[in-house]
């Protein structure tokens, strides 16, 4: 299949076609050892946030509104929970599940991803054909509706609040949400990865019809499949897209705003060998 690269077009967002990752580094300490702090995350350039005490991070999936240390709220209990899981993703359901299993009876604030309902990117999506043991595809939602039954049938205790406040300074930790305040020994941290959007006109009319954030999900789809596609950006990760589409595609162009990649040296010499022109 041939593909090419268009450089210097002018696109006013340098955004990759998929949403590169960025993972926090975890704490030395783990589960089940007290007060230990997990981070299982992807950044992105929304601007929400989420206070922990003296510093801010951005996570991307769960939409946090600014709060006060003196905002009422309410405490789920009298005592200090074994641990606190704050996503509702993939990863945030496994770590429920797990947690469940072990008899940590684990708290998951679940938040919420953009349209008001949790469950990650994967609520986003139509057929999802590459996750095991669905040998016919199954929808996002369908799948994380499965994780999530799961995670309650092991005992897992879940609210649909957005986690407004972190203190991770002082121990037992604390989490506290619009509606309640929890003290626990141990935070999960999965508020998963939100792809870059470029903002464009209709752009969610389309999103999973025809644009997508994953190559390796969507390429071989019939929707891709055969077609001539558009990968947007000059990083590393857009690069990579854009030959793996090669795999699929008629013809893949590679939309980038500067006059020259931003991809490492090792991808663009990868670029050249799979015969993208410039």
């Amino acid at each position: 299949m041939a593909a090419s690269a268009r450089i210097g077009i002018g696109i006013g967002t340098n955004a990759a076609a998929a949403a590169a990752t960025n993972p926090m580094a975890p704490s030395t300490t783990a589960l089940p050892p007290h007060h230990s702090l997990f981070y299982s995350n992807r950044f992105s350039a929304r601007r929400w946030s989420v206070r922990l005490d003296s510093f801010r991070v951005r996570p991307p999936a769960l939409r946090v509104r600014a709060s006060s240390a003196d905002s009422p709220s309410s405490s789920s209990g009298g005592g200090v929970e074994n641990v606190v899981i704050i996503g509702s993703g993939p990863a945030g359901y496994t770590a429920a599940i797990y947690a469940a299993r072990a008899n940590l009876k684990p708290v998951v604030f679940e938040g919420y991803q953009v349209g008001g309902v949790p469950g990650g990117q994967l609520m986003t999506t139509t057929e999802v054909e590459n996750f095991p043991g669905f040998p016919e595809g199954i929808t996002g939602p369908d799948l994380m509706d499965r994780m999530r039954k799961q995670a309650e049938r092991w005992g897992a205790e879940l609210y649909q609040e957005d986690v407004e406040f972190l203190d991770v300074k002082n121990r037992p930790f604390t989490v506290r949400s619009s509606e309640r305040k929890v003290k626990c020994h141990s935070i999960i941290y999965a508020t998963g990865a939100t792809a870059k959007r470029l903002r464009l006109p209709r752009e969610d009319e389309f999103w999973s019809r025809g644009i997508s954030a994953c190559a390796i999900c969507d390429g071989a789809s019939p929707l891709f499949k055969g077609q001539v596609l558009a990968v947007v950006g000059g990083g590393d990760t857009a690069v990579e897209e854009a030959i793996y589409l090669t795999k699929y595609a008629r013809h893949v162009h590679l939309l980038v705003r500067r006059d020259q990649l931003r991809a490492s040296k090792a991808m663009q010499d990868r670029f050249i060998i799979a015969n993208v022109s410039e």
